[in-house]
């Protein structure tokens, strides 16, 4: 009888050792894993840190962080976190070639069984400093030799003038044409644009380019796409 007690007990020993073993794991935890950055203006760049913790009763590895485009992210503490031990990953994001509603994610890829992978999120509105109406023009069907004229706004968005003197193109037969140089803050203003197109072509394929300068990190391009009729 009491042999098989004893070797009960060590049935139930050995039980609860595997049930123990079984459940035992990291746990990643991030309590806030989206960040609203509200509004920011082009060119701006947006830092945060995302804290996370090991909520289990094994050591968590972070195996590696990636970042969608236009977001770079960088772990700032160490790989390995012991069970109750935090961490943190730092989150950059550079708003210059970005408008409107932005959302860019972070992964986290660790050994939690649960969550192998979690994800981060960097998420705002960002506001142009120069827009323009249309932003691409497709002329359609022009004849060669004549010249076509149309027009695109700008607005100035900024609390800044901008200096519109140096506009350029990506061909001699694009020509644009301001009625100021200076586009004050809050101002708007028409451009002219002409192709004239010579007869050697059958498509059209250029750029409006406004420099950067000033409150404009990168170089605005307008298109202009045209088929052409001999």
């Amino acid at each position: 009888m009491t042999m098989f007690r004893l070797f009960k007990s060590g049935l139930i020993l050995f039980a609860c050792l595997m049930v123990n073993s079984a459940w035992a794991a990291p746990n990643l935890v991030v309590k806030q894993p989206i960040f609203d950055f509200g509004e920011v203006s082009q060119g701006q760049t947006v830092r945060h840190s995302f804290s996370f913790n090991n909520d289990g009763d094994e050591s968590l590895l972070i195996e590696k962080v990636r970042s969608s485009c236009g977001c770079t992210a960088a772990l700032i503490s160490a790989k390995t976190l012991a069970p109750g031990e935090g961490g943190e990953v730092q989150a950059t994001f550079d708003s210059t070639r970005f408008r409107g509603a932005v959302t860019k994610t972070i992964s986290l890829y660790s050994n939690d069984p649960r969550q192998p992978v979690m994800k981060l999120y960097v998420k705002g509105k960002v506001q142009e400093v120069l827009s323009v109406v249309p932003a691409q023009l497709n002329l359609g069907q022009v004849s060669s030799g004549k010249t076509t004229v149309v027009q695109v706004t700008l607005q100035n968005h900024g609390d800044a003038p901008l200096n519109l003197d140096k506009v350029q193109t990506s061909s001699p037969f694009l020509v644009a044409k301001l009625p100021a140089g200076t586009l004050a803050a809050g101002k708007s203003t028409v451009i002219d644009i002409q192709l004239t197109p010579n007869s050697d072509q059958t498509r059209f394929s250029g750029y409006v380019i406004i420099p950067a300068q000033g409150a404009l990190k990168s170089d605005l391009r307008i298109p202009v796409l045209a088929s052409i009729q001999k």
